[in-house]
């Protein structure tokens, strides 16, 4: 938990470039083949119809980016877990302005709330090692207007920092692109 909080101050900070990550360079990454999903929120009560959506694009473009690396989707003893959550929170800035109407001082307050959200993406291995780790500030997607192509593109970009295939213990520079990737899910 205190990982993800420190990921998640790191980002929310500003202070990152847009993908903060961590990969294991003591990982053998020639023996995993297969990997399970887990959602750490997905299971609570509390998801509303929305955001169950939201999960599942999420979904979707995580199994399409480990399948363009050659992983199996497996429940039943998988080489990795691979665990995603969100993250959000907000924050309120208030402003404070002088101004002068009709030559009587006064002031201006404006008041502004700010919604900041953080996609997690992990890579844990049989002995609940950490693999992998990437995460995402999804304020950096606020101009998409679309929900599906804003998570696309940030799980794209998480991606690019995990650059191994299955079974291969070397990395595949071109996985390090989100063109490539374009190209070898548009090319099925």
């Amino acid at each position: 938990m205190k990982k993800w909080f420190a990921i998640t101050l790191i980002v929310l900070t500003g202070c990152s470039p847009k993908v903060v990550s961590y990969l294991n360079p003591k990982a053998k990454f020639k023996t995993y083949e297969t990997y399970r999903l887990v959602s750490a929120k997905l299971d609570s009560k509390n998801v509303t119809p929305e955001n169950t959506l939201v999960f599942d694009h999420i979904k979707e473009n995580i199994h399409s980016q480990m399948k363009t690396r050659g992983y199996q989707l497996s429940n039943v003893t998988p080489d990795l877990t691979l665990r995603y959550e969100v993250t959000s929170s907000t924050r309120v800035e208030n402003n404070t302005s002088q101004n002068n109407f009709y030559s009587y001082p006064g002031y201006q307050i404006t008041t502004r709330t700010i919604y900041e959200s953080v996609l997690m993406v992990e890579l844990l291995d049989t002995n609940n090692k950490l693999v992998w780790q990437g995460s995402y500030d999804l304020r950096q997607q606020r101009k998409e207007k679309k929900v599906p192509a804003a998570i696309e593109k940030a799980v794209g970009y998480i991606f690019t920092t995990y650059p191994y295939e299955a079974l291969l213990n070397s990395p595949n520079e071109e996985l390090r692109t989100l063109e490539s990737k374009k190209k070898d899910t548009t090319e099925e």
